[in-house]
């Protein structure tokens, strides 16, 4: 074999990587569908699994996408929330929605615009009082939902692990919270507002770990539905839609919550 022949299939294979990068969102248009992982745990009024007159707030946002692109949008049910990514990366899906933005996460896939800024607070079940700062909280038992960037958090700000609890969903952490079987939760702002209705008790303490974001993941190839739902969800923040959904999923607190007055459009 010629040097010429033998240095072909190198060349195409370093072309490999560019072709399928430039080929994402291409390849979603032909196929006809976008794929959309979502957690089973996820709450209906972030994402429906089951849609009726109420998709949810980030179904509705991928909704529109996928209308804008004239591709159907197909739901992909992860187990867990620490399936998502590694589903992913095995082509099962084209993106996550509803993830926290992280540093590690960074490493594995590319993220998006900001969808939503969030925190982690402490949460406890009045009478008992909210947790004032993180040292109190590494006192007590706290619980956390495995898999989620709280349960990141929880040990990054010091609980001790035979203090920390992980359960499988919200709802089964919520329960443990009531029936006394923790102290307190960590979770994010947002999913204590949607919690505060099956438990109108809940109150929120200490912030805990840094302000971070919510934001969709896709893979590092995929650089064309990157740049495309970016130019989208940076569109739908500077207008009303973002915060009519807002309110309309999680209540006119959310927005004080999360910064935003209820006539912004910024």
């Amino acid at each position: 074999m010629s040097g010429a022949a033998r240095a072909l299939p190198a060349l195409l294979l370093a072309a490999l990587p560019c072709a399928a990068a430039a080929a994402d969102l291409p390849a979603i248009k032909s196929r006809g569908s976008l794929r959309v992982i979502v957690a089973a745990d996820e709450a209906p009024e972030t994402f429906a699994l089951r849609p009726g007159s109420d998709l949810g707030f980030e179904r509705e946002l991928v909704d529109g996408f996928a209308r804008l692109q004239d591709v159907t949008l197909e739901v992909v049910v992860a187990k867990g929330y620490a399936d998502r990514i590694p589903m992913l990366q095995r082509d099962q899906a084209d993106l996550i929605v509803a993830i926290f933005d992280t540093e590690e996460r960074r490493a594995l896939v590319d993220f998006t615009v900001e969808v939503m800024p969030t925190h982690n607070v402490a949460v406890t079940l009045a009478p008992r009082a909210a947790v004032g700062s993180i040292d109190e909280l590494r006192r007590m038992a706290v619980g956390v939902v495995k898999g989620t960037k709280p349960a990141e958090t929880a040990l990054e700000v010091g609980i001790p692990g035979p203090a920390l609890h992980a359960f499988a969903t919200r709802d089964e952490l919520v329960t443990a919270l009531t029936r006394q079987q923790v102290a307190a939760a960590i979770l994010p702002v947002s999913e204590l507002v949607l919690a505060s209705r099956r438990a109108p008790r809940l109150q929120a303490g200490v912030r805990v770990g840094a302000s971070g974001r919510v934001a969709w993941a896709v893979r590092k190839s995929d650089r064309a539905l990157r740049e495309a739902l970016d130019l989208y969800l940076t569109n739908v923040r500077r207008g009303p839609t973002w915060n009519r959904l807002i309110v309309k999923y999680f209540g006119d607190q959310a927005l004080s919550v999360l910064g935003r007055s209820r006539d912004e459009t910024r």
